[in-house]
């Protein structure tokens, strides 16, 4: 079995021990609900910014380039034979192990965004979106159009719809997450790209506050699958490309209030942002 999360942040506010402590047991919550006890793979796909390099940082931390003092906890990180990939494993007496694959986030001209899964390369931002999932093709990765709060909606709306009618001549998923709120309607765009035959995976996406720390693989989905220890990414990379792919989907979604208090929260960091 494999959890995962197909869209996580980690941020600079977040403290690393606390984000994997609490990823790995929002995973373990699942696999006890699930009833498969510890019979599972926990994997993060991570999805960076242009102004985050985490993975840069565990990677440098992991081959010994570059020791950071700040990463030094009961947290160890070692490589894997994938060049973007990284195994994070406690050495305690109850032993935790998570898998954390490199991804981006590129915004394109027409104001949304992608998500470029299984690759740590800088993709140039503000380009079409036809043109970026044709670039990310090229780089071997995996593309994902994430739902975002009314960027689904309107000219950018339609500009997906198109893209949805066309996939075929395209190659990629859509990305729920659980920053969406349960009391709005269920995306349309979800309905037909499921009648299309384009999968849809869920990810946490996890907001740059420091009480965001405990969301990651709170929202994922299950793979009935094995995975590679030795070459995860590529292996999770061929499973996702199946044609026959069979996703379940956990985890909660945004509840009103807190919905809506976040949303407040990032029209204020985005001003201050713009003003600083």
């Amino acid at each position: 079995m494999i959890l995962i999360d197909a869209h996580v942040h980690i941020h600079n506010c977040f403290d690393l021990e606390k984000f994997l402590d609490a990823a790995f047991e929002n995973f373990q919550s699942e696999a006890d609900r699930l009833g498969i006890g510890d019979n599972f793979t926990p994997v993060l796909l991570l999805t960076e910014t242009a102004e985050d390099f985490w993975f840069e940082r565990l990677r440098e931390h992991a081959d010994g380039r570059k020791k950071d003092d700040r990463l030094v906890h009961k947290w160890g990180f070692r490589l894997t034979n994938d060049s973007i990939s990284i195994s994070a494993s406690t050495g305690s007496l109850n032993p935790r192990n998570l898998i954390i694959i490199a991804g981006r986030q590129v915004d394109t001209a027409e104001g949304l965004e992608v998500l470029a899964l299984f690759t740590s390369d800088g993709i140039k931002p503000g380009i079409p979106i036809v043109d970026l999932i044709e670039e990310i093709k090229r780089y071997d990765a995996i593309s994902v159009i994430p739902w975002g709060f009314g960027k689904w909606m309107g000219r950018r709306g339609k500009i997906l719809n198109s893209l949805i009618e066309i996939h075929k001549g395209l190659k990629f998923f859509l990305g729920d997450n659980s920053g969406r709120s349960a009391v709005l309607p269920f995306p349309q765009q979800f309905k037909v790209a499921r009648q299309n035959g384009i999968h849809i995976l869920p990810g946490s996406d996890p907001l740059p506050f420091t009480t965001e720390y405990g969301r990651a693989g709170s929202f994922g989905f299950l793979l009935e699958e094995n995975i590679s220890e030795t070459y995860p990414a590529e292996s999770l990379k061929q499973i996702l490309n199946k044609s026959e792919l069979k996703i379940q989907p956990y985890g909660d979604l945004e509840t009103p209030f807190r919905f809506f208090r976040n949303q407040l929260k990032m029209q204020i960091k985005k001003q201050y942002s713009k003003l600083s």
